[in-house]
């Protein structure tokens, strides 16, 4: 019997944008495998990690450096960026892939592009910049964590307000970050470390932009527009 649906792919295709971000951080991994391997880049292939994460990783010292001389040179200022896509080792990589690909499909599918890529970018840029606030001088980022957060946040907003408009109370929405805070905390507590903190960050971050460029149900920032225009009817 002919089967109606037999060419469709076996696996949903994902959004560009999503494939777009994996591709350039499971690149960047495999080359850093490959130098580790000794495949490519001969001697120096096994260094080229720390090389690229020095070069290119976020460093809070940087960022203090440009508040004191008042100087934002654009090799430093790119690091805001780049350091998302240089991970410390291949677990921490793959993490962020698994992230990027669970999560980016469900919120690229409900949001412009570049919608999208203000979320991701926008949340690992800011949780950068809160964490060296934070944390001081001289502690260091490397890795999508904050920017996969920042989709958790958006996924968060999104199934919001899908609940509210369903007459549900919305708070279902917020059971994945919960489970997720848990298991920071206890990883935290075992291990050490603070990279928790640029993660709650990027989650509140990612929530924040999705609500602005998605307020309610995918209204877009014509909602915003229009209840701005409201308000100054309201006031006349």
């Amino acid at each position: 019997m002919y089967d109606a649906e037999g060419h469709n792919a076996p696996i949903n295709p994902l959004p560009p944008v999503v494939t777009l971000l994996v591709v350039l951080i499971a690149a960047v991994e495999a080359i850093f495998q490959l130098g580790e391997a000794g495949i490519i880049g001969g001697a120096t292939g096994a260094a080229w990690r720390i090389m690229i994460a020095d070069q290119f990783g976020f460093s809070n010292a940087a960022v203090y450096l440009m508040w004191d001389t008042g100087q934002y040179p654009p090799e430093l200022m790119l690091r805001f960026v780049s350091y998302m896509f240089v991970h410390a080792n291949f677990v921490a990589t793959l993490f962020s892939v698994v992230f990027i690909l669970a999560l980016g499909k469900f919120v690229a599918e409900r949001v412009h592009w570049l919608a999208f890529l203000a979320i991701f970018v926008g949340s690992g840029i800011l949780a950068a910049l809160a964490q060296a606030i934070v944390m001081g001088p001289t502690k260091a980022m490397l890795g999508a964590g904050a920017a996969s957060y920042g989709l958790i946040g958006a996924l968060s907003w999104i199934l919001f307000t899908e609940q509210r408009a369903a007459g549900q109370n919305g708070l279902r929405a917020f059971r994945l970050i919960a489970a997720l805070g848990v298991l920071l905390a206890v990883f935290s507590i075992l291990f050490g470390g603070h990279d928790w903190f640029e993660r709650v960050a990027g989650f509140f971050i990612g929530f924040g932009i999705c609500a602005a460029l998605r307020p309610v149900a995918g209204a877009g920032l014509t909602y915003w527009r229009d209840r701005m225009r409201r308000g100054r009817d309201m006031d006349i």
